[in-house]
């Protein structure tokens, strides 16, 4: 289903070989040019440069190698282009943060998603600029930290239907999250049921979202490495990732254009339910001197979903896995639920401040299981500095975030699961520094959706804390079988699938789902 990038074929193929010919030059040019004082890194080789000492997945534990090696900064070259992988939250901080409006661009080595897919119309690889900051502005309206108290009450509707789905079919738990958190999120945007071409929303976006997952990995087509190819007719040999883009650049239009037309129509109607989009085209409607137009509203809401799914997903998943390989923790925050709220009702949000644990506990699972390892790469939109290093203008950087996450530095034991260094040191905890919002990116990039995000993962914990109980599966002998730590490929690190026992805490918690 998917090509991705493959160098045994590629450097037998004709259009490679002219490409590097053609760039040969540029590339000798930018690797003697002197005046540029860069970072240190690991030495290229002629012509490619780093790219074949990259691993084809989990680059971010090579980044991280290499950052105690060299530095928190570090320099790689890309056939030409200058590539910095930043390794340190200070140095993250320093670049990103203080300055943003710099680094606010996307690069072009994701030309398959962003360009010919069509992604750079979706916030999340929208290049920089007034259209970027009318996307994030409008977007902010529903998602800042105050707007996403609204949506709580559906949180906890979505998160107690997980809790009913995970007692009455235990097994199918990988399943019930996705149904559960993509469910909750296309409420969130649309506000009702979508199809997309016969297809549940869910289902054709899973296969739509997979696509964006595999493409937009760094250099993941020979166009991304040589843009310039994308120009040339498909019909030439090693041009077939063209016909593909075609096809992906459909399904995607769809995914964003006809549940937006649904509710446009039921809007038009007069019976349209609250949502994202129901709420932006009343605005518009209403303001007709507003600078938002269709377009805007209908590529924001996908992204709810894009940005907002297999994140949650991940993170809710993530949760599981670790909770069963981390009975200690799982028990200490099921005793705070049970002093706290009781065993008469359900947890609520409003129980967030006296559940310092449960907090904890999502902290750590952000942390640990970073979500998002690397982000999406900036870009330099003018010539930059860290220290006594330079940044070239149009050059690409990176946030290893989770090498930050695990560094021994920041965090003591880094690979250790533990919630209570997220708590404050007059409590018994660490008093470690809080993992958001880095774990959500940096500046102008950050997740606009991050505090929608982080309440999802905090009411999923907490009702499944009061709910259940998630332990290693036996085998025939009645011997524990802990799963394995095991992310699967792609930007955003979901576990891979694995086995575990979800089963009721007591009768009374069963019956409170019922209820």
């Amino acid at each position: 289903m998917f090509a991705a990038l493959d160098w045994s074929e590629i450097v037998h193929n004709p259009v490679f070989v002219l490409a590097v010919f053609a760039i040969l030059p540029c590339y000798w040019f930018l690797s003697t040019k002197s005046r540029w004082n860069l970072p240190p890194g690991p030495k290229p080789l002629p012509v490619v440069g780093n790219v074949f000492q990259i691993p084809k997945g989990h680059e971010w534990l090579q980044y991280a190698r290499w950052g105690k090696e060299y530095g928190p900064i570090l320099y790689l070259n890309f056939l030409g282009q200058r590539v910095f992988v930043i390794n340190s939250q200070q140095a993250a901080a320093d670049i990103l943060e203080k300055s943003m409006n710099t680094y606010s661009d996307r690069p072009r080595n994701m030309v398959m998603a962003s360009e010919l897919i069509g992604w750079n119309r979706a916030v999340a690889l929208n290049p920089g600029g007034a259209q970027h900051k009318k996307f994030r502005r409008l977007m902010s309206k529903s998602l800042n930290s105050t707007a996403v108290r609204d949506y709580r009450a559906l949180q906890e509707d979505s998160a107690r239907a997980l809790a009913c789905l995970l007692l009455s079919a235990p097994h199918d738990f990988l399943r019930h999250i996705r149904a559960t958190v993509g469910r909750s999120i296309v409420n969130v945007s649309y506000g009702r049921d979508v199809r997309v071409n016969g297809q549940d929303y869910i289902d054709y976006s899973e296969y739509v979202h997979e696509v964006f997952g595999l493409a937009a990995k760094s250099y993941a087509f020979l166009v991304d490495l040589v843009p310039s190819i994308k120009h040339l007719p498909s019909w030439l040999p090693g041009m077939h990732f063209k016909k593909q883009a075609m096809q992906w650049r459909k399904d995607l239009d769809d995914l964003a254009n006809i549940p937006f037309e649904m509710v446009k129509a039921d809007v038009a109607a007069g019976n349209a339910p609250e949502s994202y989009v129901a709420s932006h085209i009343r605005n518009q409607t209403a303001k007709q001197s507003t600078d938002i137009e269709e377009e805007d509203i209908m590529w924001t809401a996908a992204s709810f979903y894009t940005g907002g799914s297999d994140t949650t997903i991940a993170a809710v998943t993530a949760f599981v896995l670790l909770m069963c390989l981390n009975p200690g923790a799982q028990k200490r925050a099921q005793e705070e639920i049970d002093s706290v709220v009781g065993s008469e009702r359900l947890p609520a949000f409003e129980d967030m401040p006296n559940l310092p644990y449960v907090g904890a506990c999502v902290k750590e699972t952000l942390r640990y299981w970073t979500v998002a390892p690397l982000g999406l790469p900036h870009r330099a939109m003018e010539d930059g500095h860290y220290q006594r290093y330079d940044i070239p203008a149009g050059s690409t950087v990176v946030a290893n975030i989770w090498g930050i996450m695990h560094n021994e530095t920041i965090y003591s034991e880094p690979f250790a699961f533990k919630p209570e260094r997220f708590l404050p040191v007059t409590a018994g905890g660490l008093g470690e520094p809080d993992c958001v919002p880095t774990v959500f990116g940096y500046g102008r990039r950050i997740c606009p959706g991050m505090h929608l995000a982080e309440s999802a993962l905090w009411i999923y914990a907490a009702t499944m804390f009061a709910v259940v109980d998630i332990t290693p599966v036996k085998d025939a002998g009645g011997n524990a079988v802990p799963p394995r730590e095991e992310a699967g490929l792609g930007i955003i690190c979901i576990p891979k699938p694995f086995m575990c026992d979800v089963t009721p805490r007591s009768a009374e918690a069963a019956a409170l789902v019922g209820q």
